[in-house]
């Protein structure tokens, strides 16, 4: 019988604060953990529950499973330390780079993603057309995100050219109100989404230059100690949303709520 439980029992969520014997009764259950952030239109965090087109895909593979899921919204680099650091808990949704390939077993696809480089249309002063000219502005990136990784890796240096926050909304917080902000590296649908559930008008951004890494999946990723069992659960419920045409039905819906062209920051 398919099993919905939601909720977890006590002493699996005390595994996300206490070490020891209880990681190994919890590599024994059917319990797993779901740690994600807010970052709408793919997970939306609102009176303690979690939802949005991601959120709705993988719970909907994970209704196909005996798996008791727990899904439990942090800052991004919380929720990325803990899917490395605890057993029987995953992330999403999470870009599959190269940097993170042995660091996850990764399960499923769920999105895509793009990154851009994102300022204030009134800045006039701005002139881009490679990420290397990004290094004479001072960029904006979300904490152990994938575009943080990207420009450390392309040597942007922290407190010269690269800043650092914690959660999405703090990055349009920055190009509203820091002067000394000039771009964010982000996907221009999120911080779309960002600026309407904040009644910013997304046409005061503007897109200076897209990233040609991009773009990359998001995906479904697990600690590494997570069973094989519970990995193969996990992969055999998408596979059969896919084949009931559930998986299509979600995304279709989703599409519809997406917001027109012209709204999404260009």
């Amino acid at each position: 019988m398919i099993k919905k439980n939601n909720f977890y029992p006590l002493f699996v969520y005390l595994c996300l604060i206490y070490s020891g014997a209880c990681h190994a009764k919890a590599s024994l259950s059917n319990n797993v953990i779901f740690v994600t952030e807010h970052l709408p239109p793919f997970q939306i965090a609102q009176q303690g529950q979690v939802s949005g087109f991601a959120t709705e895909l993988l719970k909907a593979a994970v209704s196909e499973t005996d798996i008791n899921a727990s899904y439990i919204v942090y800052p991004w680099s919380r929720a990325y330390n803990l899917a490395q650091e605890r057993p029987n808990t995953c992330i999403y949704s999470i870009a599959r780079t190269p940097q993170r390939e042995q660091l996850f077993h990764w399960v499923d696809v769920l999105t895509q993603t793009n990154s851009h480089f994102i300022g204030l249309k009134s800045r006039t002063d701005i002139d881009i057309k490679s990420v290397e000219d990004a290094k004479r502005y001072k960029v904006a990136v979300l904490k152990d995100d994938v575009t943080h990784q990207l420009l450390l890796a392309k040597g942007f240096k922290e407190f010269k050219n690269l800043y650092v926050v914690n959660n999405t909304q703090s990055l349009l917080k920055l190009l509203v109100l820091r002067t000394n902000i000039d771009l964010i590296l982000a996907d221009n649908l999120t911080v779309t989404y960002r600026a309407l559930y904040n009644d910013i008008a997304p046409s005061q951004f503007a897109v200076y230059l897209k990233v040609n890494q991009s773009p990359l999946d998001f995906y479904l990723a697990c600690n590494l100690e997570t069973s094989k069992e519970t990995i193969q659960a996990i992969k055999s419920g998408f596979a059969a949303i896919r084949k009931s045409g559930q998986y299509q039905k979600i995304s279709h819906e989703w599409k519809q709520l997406v917001p027109d062209g012209k709204d999404i920051i260009q």
